[in-house]
This record gives C-alpha cells, structure tokens and sequence, in this order.
C-alpha cells in the first residue's frame, strides 16, 4: 500500500521550478530525432514497467526499433522477458528484476532514466493484487520517486471512461490513479485507450474461443453497450509520439479507434470471421453477474463481475469530455478493425481457412 511507501511521498519543496523542467524537455528534444533505424543511438534512456505484457511488446519493439536504450523491469522468471531480447541492437534491451511492492527496485529501476513509462495494469484481481495496488499505489508512489530523481518525461497509460463514479471497479481505479499520478508528477503525459486489440490480444481471441466452444454467446443486456477497439500498435505509436515530442507534457490523450460498435455487432463480426452462424443470446445483467461471481472463484478466471460491468457500459470517445485530444493530435490515423482482426481471427474457423471455402485472408503487411 502507499501507506508503506512513507518515505516516499512527494514533497512540493523538492520540485524541480518550471524553467528547469523546461530546459531539460529542451535538451531531451535535441538529443535525437527519435527516425533513425535500430542500429541508431537516440540518447535516450527509458525505464518501460509493463513491458512484458500485450502492449509492452510493441512499445519495446518500436522503441529499440530508434535506437533508445532501455530497462526493462519484471518480475518471476526472465524466460517470459527473453522474446524482448532481440527486438533491439546489442545492449539496448535490459532486464531489472524487481517488484513493485519494494520501493528500492523501483528507484533502482528509474535511476538515470530520461524517460520512465507504465504500462502496468490488470483486467482482474486476484488475492496478491488488487485494482488499487497497480493503478493506484504503485504509479503513485512511481510518480514521486520519477519527480525526486529528476526524470524528464513521465507516461502513464491509464484507460478510456475511467472515471470516479464508474459502475467498473478498474475504470474507477484507473480515475484514482490518474489523478495521483497528476499530484505527483504535474507535467505527466495521459494516454488513455479504449479496449485494445490485436493479434495476441484477450478481447477478440477470447470472444472466438467462446463462439467456437460455446452452445451459444451470452451477451449482456442483449450487447447494446458500445466499445471503440483501437488497435494496439497504434497505441504503441502514440507512446513514442509523446516520448518524442515534448509539447505532449502535462496533456490527456483518449486513444480509440475510428468506429464505435455495440457488444452484438462485435459478436456478429467474430462469428461471421471464423465462419459460423451467429448464436448470440440476451443475459440480463442480474444473471450475468451472478454467473461471472461463481466464475471468478477459479483461478485464472475467463470473466469477473467486474468485467461483466464494463461489457455493459460505453467505453468510447462519446463519453469522453469534448475537446479531448485524440489520435489525430500525435499524428497517427487510427486502423480499422475489421482487415486487421480477421487476418489473426481465421484460426478460429470450423472449416479450413486454405482450401474448404475458398476465402483467403490478406496476408499481413
């Protein structure tokens, strides 16, 4: 808890004044344009936590793919960290083992780093971590130690609807969250993405294994919640646009896609991907929630009440506040979802994706 992490609360008298900070942006700008290739030296030197979770892989990949140098901490056993490995030239990837609960490894973690990213966060708890531990205390108390070491940039990724008042436990907490990091870290960059998907992702795969599995799909409330999927190197793009450009500092970004759909059209859009009769059926959200709370006592568990929650409310740029900066703003075109998804979805089919019906999936670019 951040109770524990006393010695590190963030102390006003010890912040860096505003030209200071600006002078360093200044200097982190120049450093490098951040467009040579892998073999390229940027000058920067970047502290990613999460790194080794879906979207870490693509942050890392692009990163190391300009020449920055990074640490990379994680914990349990660095078999799960080595496909990062070769993703940059010979020194730029480097593991820290360490955990979050100890405030020595992450200050250890973020000791000499330009730049200092999170990507850490959970869909689930469990009996070891809670909403409030990843997204809440840790990037507190992350955000303190970032403005006592003098890092130049902070990125914290916190969720699109996050909010105070959220029916969903982890929107709630992401809200939190951001608003300690902000206490801790006032020019903190917020990116703030919808429901990511892409190739390993556990948003689209999973709704496949179900259709597949399944006798039918439950949909809560019959699917008329809306979601706006972005796509997750689209995401991984606009984390190096931010690192990279330093009039970003201090701003919020909602990151989404280009089109919103309803939970049904979603369970439309796999079915009809792996070939197979749509068999959705209405669950009132009552029954739902009583059936994900049996679920959610396995371990390991495929829904949660909580989850169960977010399906049933919009998650999209229609409940953002307007004005909000979006993809665009870092100059990225948000990819449909549509081509991408069924390029990783046709795994899924019943018949044979090579020679049964004649259908071949655009081969990935």
């Amino acid at each position: 808890s951040r109770a524990a992490q006393g010695s590190c609360r963030y102390r006003p008298a010890t912040a860096r004044p505003v030209p200071e900070i600006q002078m360093s942006l200044a200097k982190l700008a120049a450093r490098g344009s951040m467009k040579m290739g892998r073999s390229s030296v940027s000058g920067l030197r970047i502290t990613v936590f999460g790194s080794s979770g879906f979207l870490g892989r693509y942050v890392v990949s692009r990163l190391a793919g300009v020449g920055c140098q990074m640490v990379l901490p994680y914990r349990g056993d660095e078999l799960y960290m080595r496909h990062l490995k070769p993703m940059g030239d010979l020194g730029a990837v480097n593991f820290m083992k360490g955990t979050i609960r100890s405030l020595d490894d992450i200050q250890a973690a973020v000791d000499g780093s330009d730049v200092v990213i999170n990507l850490l966060g959970i869909r689930q708890e469990t009996r070891r971590w809670s909403f409030s531990d990843c997204h809440v205390s840790f990037p507190a108390v992350l955000s303190e130690v970032c403005a006592e070491q003098g890092v130049d940039r902070l990125i914290h990724m916190s969720a699109l609807g996050a909010s105070t008042v959220s029916e969903s436990a982890l929107l709630r907490s992401k809200a939190v969250g951001e608003l300690a990091v902000k206490e801790g870290f006032p020019s903190v960059t917020i990116l703030r993405p919808a429901t990511v998907f892409g190739d390993e992702d556990k948003f689209l795969n999973r709704k496949a294994i179900f259709a597949r599995h399944l006798p039918f799909f439950p949909l809560v409330d019959g699917g008329e919640a809306k979601v706006q999927p972005v796509f997750v190197d689209d995401v991984a793009k606009a984390i190096v646009a931010a690192v990279s450009d330093p009039s970003t500092t201090g701003k919020t970004y909602s990151l989404a896609g280009p089109k919103a759909y309803t939970q049904k059209e979603l369970a439309e859009f796999v079915f009809k991907s792996i070939g197979d009769e749509p068999l959705t059926i209405s669950t009132p959200k009552p029954v739902a929630l009583a059936g994900a709370s049996i679920v959610g006592l396995i371990p390991a568990p495929w829904m949660t009440a909580d989850l169960v929650r977010l399906e049933s409310i919009d998650t999209t740029m229609e409940v953002e506040s307007t004005g909000s900066l979006t993809l665009a703003d870092l100059g990225i075109k948000a990819s449909p979802m549509e081509e991408l998804a069924a390029r990783y979805l046709f795994m899924y089919k019943k018949k044979s994706p090579f020679a049964d019906d004649g259908v071949y999936v655009k081969e990935p670019q």
